[in-house]
């Protein structure tokens, strides 16, 4: 399964260790008779390394890893110096932050975004908009310098329909674009629908109506998330020595390896 929800338990409280497979159909133990050089010889479902619980669980109770000493003692350390570290640090909200935040509140229009002295809701995340429309549907719109611009209303999700963008994997899909919401209509109540503009093909410039609140969303700005700020937490998580065997630990003294050497 997977294991990043694992949280670090330490020595105390963790309750799963790692250990190599022991399932038949990986044949671990006979790999880690190979030697190093050779270990490109053997598959990766033989190289399988499982969690395992190390005592009684009852249901529900949270899965916990040791990971170290070095991460434990890293941790306490970006901890001590947090509010030092952050005393006159900015931080943008997040895309979580923010669709929270607009779960039931109205998302902003660009005419309100625009005189943002603080610009948060610019700076860190972007808006994107699921979008498929009826393209039968066509109306025209006249702008003020005399061109029309194309109009279509915006069609559900063929098959799941509007209860299709309650899941967030709605939004992984081919039809997420980038949008700028020009126009909100209705409240609270009645629902939100929005016109937007999305970001497609240059040169094809194309407005949507009727999007409703559910089918947009925030999303984090490439390397703009909590985890790439400077003051983010970083430090591997080893694993233990005593789980490899010997002969694959610090490779001193062989030909082509010096000590600084690591699997």
């Amino acid at each position: 399964g997977l294991t990043f929800n694992i949280n670090h338990g330490g020595k105390k409280k963790s309750n799963v260790k790692m250990m190599w497979s022991t399932k038949e159909w990986s044949n671990g133990e006979a790999a880690r008779e190979f030697g190093v050089n050779d270990l490109s010889l053997v598959g990766a479902v033989d190289l399988i390394l499982e969690l395992v619980a190390t005592r009684p669980m009852k249901k529900g109770e949270e899965v916990l890893l040791d990971y170290g000493d070095d991460w434990a003692k890293a941790w306490n350390e970006h901890v001590s110096k947090w509010d030092e570290v952050t005393k006159d640090a900015t931080y943008s909200k997040s895309a979580m932050i923010l669709n929270e935040i607009h779960r039931v509140q109205p998302f902003p229009t660009s005419d309100e975004t625009k005189d943002d002295d603080e610009d948060e809701e610019q700076r860190g995340a972007v808006i994107v908009c699921q979008l498929l429309y009826d393209e039968d549907k066509i109306e025209r719109r006249r702008n003020q310098d005399g061109t029309r611009t194309k109009v279509y209303p915006w069609i559900p999700h063929p098959v799941a329909g509007e209860v299709h963008l309650k899941s967030e994997s709605a939004f992984r899909g081919i039809n997420r674009v980038g949008c700028d919401i020009l126009e909100r209509s209705g409240d609270e109540k009645s629902g939100y629908k929005y016109v937007v503009h999305p970001h497609m093909v240059e040169g094809l410039e194309i407005l949507v109506k009727n999007v409703p609140h559910d089918a947009i969303r925030y999303v984090d700005k490439p390397y703009r998330s909590a985890q790439h700020e400077l003051s983010a937490f970083r430090h591997t998580i080893r694993f233990p020595d005593d789980i490899f065997p010997k002969a694959w630990r610090d490779l001193v003294g062989e030909e082509g390896h010096d000590t600084k050497d690591e699997l």
